[in-house]
């Protein structure tokens, strides 16, 4: 299952259907609150996690996650292409970050970079 986490609800639609199509299930989050409220860091095999989020953005969610003892592939996607903001998610332990027009052209190929399954 693949964890979605942006305050976008088209974003997280577009890209439900999108894992969708490529064969794997999705649980979806508005915030990073509503992800990190789950007592254990929970079934996923992948976290997309968003930057730009109010209150709590995806770096700080990030540190939160590893800081429970989430140790699966983590990859924020932004609209903001920004060095510092990639460092500072690399210092955090991002596994990727990638700008969203990036995930969305090659989402297959991402996926599978991560996950090492290919689906149908």
């Amino acid at each position: 299952m693949i964890a979605i986490v942006d305050d976008d609800p088209r974003i997280r639609k577009l890209l439900t259907e999108e894992l969708q199509d490529l064969g794997h299930t999705c649980a979806c989050f508005a915030d990073g609150f509503e992800l990190l409220d789950i007592s254990t860091p929970g079934p996923w095999a992948l976290v997309l996690l968003d930057l730009m989020m109010p209150q709590m953005d995806g770096v700080e969610c990030l540190k939160l996650l590893r800081a429970k003892g989430y140790d699966k592939p983590v990859l924020i996607f932004t609209a903001l292409s920004d060095n510092d903001k990639r460092r500072e998610a690399e210092l955090a332990g991002v596994d990727e970050y990638i700008l969203k027009p990036d995930l969305f052209d090659n989402l297959k190929e991402v996926i599978r970079r991560h996950l090492g399954v290919e689906r149908p």
